[in-house]
């Protein structure tokens, strides 16, 4: 089915409506920001950017639209799985379009949510059979960071490096240190754990007894199918290994250097800080996570914050991108009737 019959070019876009969670988040992140600005001094960070080569964002753009099209590629064999059959160019337009609506329309409705929309839309499907591809997209991605992650904290290349985060709390003289291979090695544990625990959960008497679970049979391929598992895995790991590089050029950018054992894992720590639901977009989160990380590699406050902000340029280039698929490709966002009833059938 055509995805452009999905709208006509005069259908007017919906203005975006914001609900009090999406505000609050907002609100955080523009604390959070505003904080570590004058902390470490807009001027300073300006400074930096100034003589930094200004070439890499350009490069880092295209790095991570070739990132987001072999995403794309993993979604569309994911949701093959279910029967899900569009091309390429399709996914690709949704998930470019998501990240402009992240981005630059933050509403009540999210990139993740519009992306399921457009894919049961334009294929006659269920809503909650299309968030079972979207989640299984989103967890492979995950279960790869985490496995990635923690391997290069396990391997000898990091050995001696300090990975333990101080917290001072006021209840305590002494500071917690939150060792970060600790963390990332126990959730690794955890997925892995995880995975093996579904093969013992009986599936058909769970849905017999309890009908609304019956969409976790259909999910089972998921994690049945060894192949499909390992393929989406690598690519994932694929995916993940072209954004460090994007890392590194960066620091490249600003005339610095970062380990790339260490820069993997500042890598994966700032990604899965940036998916906590409390700011807007992971904004003030990941910069924070960037200028924690960064100096304990050695970095200058002024030159990790900049840095944080090379990447921002960049990501914020890319999803621009999106903005002019949604516009050229005359894709129709939900109304407030079709959001609300979104929201009802994925409840």
């Amino acid at each position: 089915m055509n995805t452009r019959t999905l709208a006509s070019p005069s259908h007017a876009k919906p203005k975006p409506s914001f609900s009090p969670k999406q505000a609050l988040k907002i609100l955080i992140s523009v604390v959070l920001l505003g904080f570590l600005l004058q902390h470490i001094g807009l001027e300073n960070i300006l400074h930096k950017l100034s003589k930094a080569n200004l070439w890499f964002i350009p490069v880092g753009v295209v790095v991570y639209l070739v990132g987001q099209l072999i995403s794309a590629y993993r979604w569309k064999f994911l949701s093959a799985a279910l029967d899900f059959k569009l091309a390429l160019r399709e996914f690709y337009d949704y998930y470019l379009i998501g990240m402009f609506f992240n981005l630059f329309l933050p509403g009540a409705i999210g990139g993740d949510v519009l992306r399921l929309y457009y894919l049961a839309k334009s294929t006659g499907r269920r809503k909650r059979e299309a968030l079972l591809t979207l989640l299984a997209e989103r967890g492979v991605g995950l279960v790869a960071l985490l496995l990635l992650t923690s391997a290069v904290c396990l391997s000898p290349a990091l050995h001696g490096t300090h990975l333990a985060i101080p917290v001072k709390l006021p209840f305590l003289q002494q500071p917690l240190n939150f060792d970060l291979s600790v963390l990332l090695v126990g959730f690794s544990s955890l997925l892995l754990l995880g995975y093996f625990c579904l093969w013992l959960v009986p599936l058909q008497a769970l849905t017999q007894r309890f009908p609304k679970l019956a969409l976790l049979e259909q999910a089972k391929v998921y994690w049945a199918n060894v192949g499909l598992l390992a393929k989406s895995v690598s690519i994932s790991l694929f995916v993940h290994g072209m954004m460090i590089v994007m890392h590194l050029l960066i620091a490249q950018a600003l005339h610095t250097s970062v380990n790339p054992f260490y820069m993997t894992v500042v890598y994966g720590v700032v990604s899965l800080a940036s998916v906590l639901p409390i700011a807007f977009n992971g904004f003030g989160v990941r910069e924070g996570a960037y200028l924690l990380l960064l100096t304990k590699a050695g970095l200058q406050p002024d030159t990790a914050l900049a840095f944080a902000v090379y990447w921002d340029i960049i990501s914020t280039c890319t999803s621009l991108i999106g903005g002019l698929v949604l516009l050229k490709g005359h894709y129709k966002t939900p109304t407030a009737e079709e959001q609300a009833d979104l929201s009802d059938e994925l409840v």
